[in-house]
């Protein structure tokens, strides 16, 4: 009985986000950019906490970091995240746990002018605060979602743009 609720509460609570953008900047800097996860905070402004479990400055297959993320909506979440795959300059695939548990992935196509991205974010909530409010609270946490994607492409261009100006 307990099987079936809690495969009742987490289809209910499955989030599958699949977004798309297009950066004017070279696939290779962009990449090198996203994979530099130590820079994150100066772009991410809903980035609270970013750090390493272990000793790497990219990011590589293996590699373990944990993060704590805040969006607009007075609540963040904090998840661990490791690379499941990497492909240089196409692919990247992450598994995470804690407070989100599901998988990222990220699709990478470009040229010497411009990078389009694509990010797959498949989660579950695993608070159970979130998880019994998700009838009614969903489209909050959908919203805090979008805006917090907003804010770092937003950020992430913006970087960008600077570098290339210099």
């Amino acid at each position: 009985m307990i099987s079936f609720f809690n495969d009742y509460i987490d289809k209910k609570n499955y989030y599958n986000f699949n977004n798309c953008w297009n950066i004017d900047a070279p696939l290779e800097q962009s990449w090198n950019e996203l994979l530099n996860y130590k820079k994150w905070p100066a772009w991410c402004d809903a980035l609270e906490k970013i750090e390493p479990l272990g000793q790497f400055d990219h990011l590589k297959k293996g590699n373990h970091i944990q993060s704590i993320w805040k969006g607009t909506f007075p609540y963040s979440v904090s998840f661990d995240a490791i690379i499941k795959d990497i492909i240089p300059y196409s692919f990247l695939s992450f598994n995470v746990t804690g407070d989100l548990r599901g998988e990222g992935i990220c699709h990478f196509l470009g040229s010497n002018e411009s990078t389009m991205i694509n990010f797959i974010w498949n989660v579950f909530p695993t608070k159970l605060w979130m998880r019994m409010c998700s009838s009614f609270a969903r489209p909050l946490f959908i919203e805090n979602h979008d805006l917090i994607i907003e804010q770092a492409v937003t950020g992430f261009i913006r970087m960008i743009e600077h570098k290339n100006s210099l």
